[in-house]
């Protein structure tokens, strides 16, 4: 129940800024709106991977806020993107191989950040305690150098405004 408690404002943060988002979409283009989020991302995978020795339940939750508002403000901007860049004919299919992208990165990306945390557990022959907690460390360091490249693709391939 505590963890469910701590990310409900970051959800709530999430679903606000995917509205907000589509607006700057409309005003400012993708390129800007979705690197705006991303830059969040990258701010919070690196203050939890600094930091992930030593955080309470409330940093937590403050820092995740700075995730799920990037995350909510790039995903449907990101989908809506890539939409208006095929044919009208093939926008079904593509709303549909998206979203299947998307659960299959989600599973993929929930399933390598455990097997990280797994073998730190494993190296030290414990699943409690400090092999969790740096196991969660690596994995933090993981996903930052994942958006990093994530980054880097949108930096260099979205280019225009709409």
């Amino acid at each position: 129940m505590t963890a469910g408690l701590l990310v409900l404002p970051a959800g709530a943060v999430g679903a606000i800024m995917g509205p907000i988002g589509g607006n700057l979409l409309n005003k400012h283009g993708a390129r800007n709106v979705t690197l705006a989020g991303v830059y969040l991302m990258i701010s919070e995978l690196a203050i939890f991977a600094i930091f992930s020795r030593n955080m309470s339940n409330i940093f937590i939750m403050l820092v995740y806020i700075l995730y799920m508002g990037g995350m909510g403000m790039i995903l449907g901007n990101v989908m809506t993107y890539a939409l208006s860049r095929i044919d009208k004919k093939w926008v079904t299919q593509g709303n549909a191989i998206l979203s299947t992208v998307q659960q299959f990165a989600g599973a993929v990306g929930t399933s390598v950040t455990s097997a990280i945390v797994a073998v730190s557990q494993n190296a030290f022959h414990s699943k409690a305690g400090m092999p969790t907690v740096i196991g969660t460390q690596h994995a933090f360091i993981f996903l930052l150098i994942v958006v990093i490249i994530i980054w880097a693709l949108f930096f260099k391939y979205v280019k225009d405004k709409h």
